[in-house]
């Protein structure tokens, strides 16, 4: 199974290393910054679901809306990477139902997660999703 994990550079030092280097058993972690996800307009094709860091969510969403990228990652599973289950910018819609890996999981438990992150029956969708005209 192959995941994107968006994370900007300066926050992966706070993310568990199994996810930033694509250590987690059984399956391939794409890793990339929220800056080349805006260029690139699109994720990679055949990935099983998508993983953000918070802080980069939190940074980021906007442009994300702006764009219309969110309506991509909508055809997707979404987790977000956290050392704490605070309120996030930009919520789900689905209020306390987001899928969380917290920062320093270990690779085995992440394998473990992203198995369930695979076969979860919660779409990510937000209800402002659109772009601002």
């Amino acid at each position: 199974m192959t995941f994107v994990f968006i994370c900007d550079a300066h926050f992966q030092k706070r993310v568990s290393s199994a996810l930033v280097n694509g250590e987690v058993p059984n399956h391939k972690i794409i890793t990339l910054t929220a800056d080349e996800f805006l260029e690139a307009g699109k994720l990679p094709e055949g990935i099983s679901g998508v993983i953000v860091e918070r802080e980069t969510w939190q940074k980021s969403f906007s442009l994300f809306r702006y764009f219309d990228l969110l309506s991509l990652l909508e055809e997707y599973n979404l987790a977000f990477v956290t050392n704490s289950d605070n309120e996030f910018k930009g919520r789900s819609a689905m209020k306390n139902k987001e899928f969380i890996i917290h920062s320093n999981i270990s690779a085995d438990d992440a394998s473990v997660k992203l198995n369930a992150l695979e076969t979860a029956q919660t779409a990510f969708v937000h209800p402002k999703s659109k772009a601002i005209a």
